[in-house]
């Protein structure tokens, strides 16, 4: 463009590059200009009905695990032009790649962010992971009060919003013993007997372990769904695979 133009739009420095004053004129057109093709080849695609691109996607690992290979066999299969993409990973990591633009979409519990889109499809109680000779494995609940005074395995490395928001709606301040990167690792340590573990139902409900998993008392649950940050202007392959998987999930958008 400067080439074209016979003028510099950047000035370049050793710590990056600014827009001088001819540029500063021309970046607003510039945004808009790009904008607008943008609007032009999703209008195309969406009117050829040939959806293509990418998809990226944030979850929790039961849900990658679980809830996800169907829905995306089914719709890949339907849309063979269509990559889908999935990042495994913690809440406060899925909050920050939503914002930042990494993730065009999420399936966890619900986000800090109240403006974004949420499609609900399902709730996951949480449970205490016990070692099979703690004093409560009898138990028909594990009361959530006990985790005061009890050594704290925490996956997620420590990090795990939704029972850091458990503790504290209880006013607990856990005893962390241990931190671990997988929510297995932390029930493979319960089991060995290093303390008990706080987390979602649907984390363990597929796992073979020598530990005993009861419901917390009082109880408390996780509303799971779809979130991103607005449906109406996602791409035509987000909107498309949004408008499938809540269909599939028998949910409604």
């Amino acid at each position: 463009m400067e080439a074209e133009f016979g003028f510099s739009l950047l000035t370049r420095k050793s710590n990056g590059v600014v827009l001088t004053r001819e540029g500063e004129s021309i970046y607003p057109i510039a945004v808009e200009y790009i904008e607008k093709e943008a609007e032009i080849y999703k209008a195309a695609t969406e009117l050829s009905g040939m959806y293509k691109g990418n998809v990226m996607i944030a979850t929790f690992a039961s849900i990658a695990a679980h809830t996800l290979p169907g829905i995306i066999k089914a719709f890949t299969d339907l849309h063979p032009s269509i990559n889908i993409q999935i990042e495994e990973t913690t809440k406060n990591r899925i909050e920050k790649m939503v914002a930042s633009g990494k993730a065009d979409l999420a399936f966890c519990s619900r986000l800090s962010n109240q403006s974004y889109e949420w499609i609900p499809f399902a709730e996951d109680r949480m449970v205490a992971v016990l070692p099979k000779d703690h004093p409560l494995a009898g138990a028909d609940a594990y009361p959530i009060k006990n985790c005061k005074k009890e050594d704290i395995i925490m996956p997620s490395e420590g990090d795990d919003a939704d029972v850091r928001e458990l503790f504290k709606r209880h006013g607990i301040v856990p005893n962390i013993r241990l931190t671990t990167l997988e929510n297995y690792t932390a029930i493979n340590m319960v089991e060995k007997g290093l303390g008990i573990a706080v987390m979602n139902d649907g984390i363990t409900r597929y796992w073979q372990t020598d530990t005993v998993m009861l419901p917390i008392d009082p109880p408390s649950r996780l509303e799971l769904g779809i979130t991103l940050p607005d449906l109406e202007s996602a791409a035509p392959a987000v909107k498309e695979f949004v408008t499938f998987a809540a269909e599939r999930l028998h949910t409604h958008i």
